[in-house]
Parts: structure tokens; sequence; C-alpha cells
């Protein structure tokens, strides 16, 4: 009676204390995605503002860039940033950038109190303001393959694939007609930026298994 005794006590505060740490567990799950969904007004406005001061350098010297991407798809729902985005992305041409030097690069981002940086193996620059934390502007580099008249992401985990965009999904393609100049102009959080042709028709080379429908971060 007592070892009977004994081993349902025993096994009632393992159930317990599973209960406990599931609720714990639970709790900092949860905990973890709270600021996944909306970032303050504040900070969604100091990142558009990021987003136009880029703009303003990259037409200073002649660059070819639209929104793209998560920024794209905040132009055309919201004409702003979606909430619980952190970066904007816009694309670039490759071909364009070959003429600038990479000095002059730096130093026209720094003359407007930006820092840039480049990531070689993804063929993308960073760009950040110090005084502002947490945001950010991706400039993605595409470069055209005139064999299969295509534009391709750069960056050197790339340069060893085959052109094949059907089968290389990390090449990210798209047509060139999309952003044939001049590119049009919308409105993206107060500021007016230049976008790709054909509206949504890019999106569907970009996230060809799920253009068609919205998909929120966890916890939204």
């Amino acid at each position: 009676m007592r070892f009977t005794l004994t081993r349902v006590l025993s096994s009632l505060c393992l159930c317990t204390v599973t209960m406990l740490t599931w609720v714990v567990l639970k709790q900092m799950h949860t905990k973890a995605f709270t600021q996944t969904c909306h970032h303050p007004t504040n900070f969604q406005d100091d990142l558009h503002n990021l987003a136009d001061r880029t703009h303003r350098v990259l037409s200073s010297l002649g660059l070819t860039h639209f929104l793209c991407y998560g920024a794209l798809w905040g132009q055309i729902r919201l004409s702003r940033s979606l909430p619980w985005e952190s970066d904007v992305e816009m694309c670039l041409r490759n071909e364009e950038l070959a003429r600038k030097d990479e000095v002059f690069l730096l130093r026209a981002f720094r003359k407007q109190g930006l820092q840039l940086a480049y990531d070689s193996a993804e063929g993308r620059y960073t760009v950040k303001d110090p005084q502002f934390a947490g945001g950010s502007v991706q400039l993605i580099v595409f470069e055209e393959d005139h064999m299969i008249n295509m534009l391709r992401r750069v960056g050197w985990k790339r340069r060893v694939l085959p052109p094949d965009c059907e089968s290389m999904d990390s090449l990210q393609c798209f047509p060139p007609r999309l952003i044939t100049p001049p590119l049009p102009q919308k409105e993206f959080g107060g500021y007016v930026m230049p976008v790709p042709r054909e509206g949504i028709e890019i999106q569907k080379y970009h996230y060809p298994s799920n253009w068609w429908k919205e998909v929120l971060p966890k916890n939204c």
C-alpha cells in the first residue's frame, strides 16, 4: 500500500513539474515573438526616412534602383513598410555599380551620415544610420545574364551556379522588361520611391510558391 501510494505521489509530482515546465516554456516562446508584428510608429517613420535618404544618394549617383521583396509588398498593400519589417529592400543593377569606385560610393553615403557595408557572398549592401538603431536599407544587386535574357542575383555563393532560373531558386531571376526606365514612382511611407513595372509581376518570380497570398510572421 505504501509502495503504491508513493508511486502515485511521484507520478503526480512528475505531472505537476511537467505542466509547470510547459507553461513556462510556452510563456517564454510567446514572449519571444511579442515584437514581430508592429514596430512603434516612430521606428517606422525613421525607417521610411532612411529609405528616402538612401534613395536620394542613389539618385544623385545615377544608379537605377527600386523597391523589391518585402518593401515592395509593403508598398503594394499599404503604401508603406510592412509593420513588422525592420529593413527596406531596394534592388540595383551591377552593370551600373561596376562603373563606380567603391571608395566613391562609401564617401557619397558618408556625406549623408550613412554607413555602407558590402556582403560579397550575398551580393548585398547594407545602409545604416548610426543614430537609428535596429533599422537598415538592404541594397540587393542583380546583373543581366544575356544568355538567358534574365537578371539574376550576384554574390560569390551564386557565381558557381549554372544559369538555370527554373531549377536554381537562389538566383531569384526576373526579366529585364520589369525595370526598363523610366520606372514608375509610388508613395512609400510619405515619400516617393521607384518601383518595378507591371505592379506585382516581379513578386511572381521572387515568391513563386506563395505570391498570391499574404504570409504573416509568427504571432501576427
